[in-house]
């Protein structure tokens, strides 16, 4: 079992209004909580890279003395965050809508599946879905709490401008909203963890996250953990469920093997 070395917050933190909290915390657009943001944003970027988390971490830190180092594939770290969380979220759905239950109930599979349907960007291929799942399942919570937020404050913008970031708040990355928010992200995740440990499927006898090798939300953080609201999977979605063939991985084309070889 791991737990991300992350220091506790100062006072417990529990969150209730989310309007208020994300309005609030985007106007003063400043990092009052580093020592829990940057380490945070080097598990979820960096989760079993721990000498390149390190330099990272620390090219991080230097941004608040100027330094204008910018760590290595920032920009694809974040593109595949945004597929994990479509993962992640679509699993819950699954999970909370009770589709499937014939079919062994939710999975990363079908979630994969109805992800790749839905995705029409450039590379969100099935097998590309698949290979960020991979990289980064053991901060999947971490991650998908990251996204939902995200998404959640750019919603809000369209309704209102935020603070200085006015209507451009819909352009936030969710690394940027990671080191404004790190408390909020820790609160999703928490959840998302619980959910991701004890939810088993009824074909399966390992949960979603594998509680061997899952970074975990340090017990003495202090945050109060906060449910995402659950979805719906749209018609779309159960089409490509009931098209599905069990156990498909989402190959863009099987292989061919050659007469006595496995």
């Amino acid at each position: 079992m791991r737990t991300m070395s992350i220091p506790p917050f100062e006072r417990k933190i529990e969150i209730g209004d989310f309007d208020f909290f994300v309005r609030s915390r985007l106007a003063q657009a400043v990092v009052i909580w580093p020592e829990q943001a940057i380490p945070l944003i080097g598990f979820m970027a960096w989760p079993n890279q721990p000498e390149l988390r390190a330099e990272s971490v620390a090219a991080l830190r230097g941004w608040f003395e100027g330094s204008r180092v910018i760590p290595p594939r920032l920009r694809q770290i974040q593109t595949d965050w945004g597929r994990v969380g479509d993962i992640f979220n679509i699993h819950y759905d699954l999970t909370a809508g009770d589709h499937q239950r014939r079919r062994g109930g939710s999975s990363i599979g079908k979630a994969i599946s109805i992800a790749a349907a839905r995705i029409r960007a450039r590379g969100a291929r099935a097998a590309n879905l698949w290979r960020a799942w991979q990289a980064y399942k053991d901060v999947a919570h971490l991650v998908t709490a990251a996204t939902i937020i995200t998404a959640d404050a750019r919603e809000r913008a369209k309704v209102k401008p935020i603070g200085e970031f006015g209507p451009h708040a819909r352009k936030l990355p969710p690394l940027h909203i990671t080191m404004l928010m790190p408390d909020f992200v820790l609160s999703v995740a928490l959840w998302l963890q619980e959910y991701g440990l004890k939810n088993i499927p009824q074909s399966r006898e390992q949960p979603m996250l594998d509680p061997e090798t899952l970074w975990r939300v340090p017990p003495n953080i202090n945050v109060v953990a906060v449910p995402p609201p659950a979805r719906k999977i749209d018609s779309h979605g159960i089409a490509v469920l009931n098209a599905r063939r069990a156990g498909s991985r989402g190959k863009s084309k099987p292989r061919k093997t050659t007469s006595g070889l496995s």
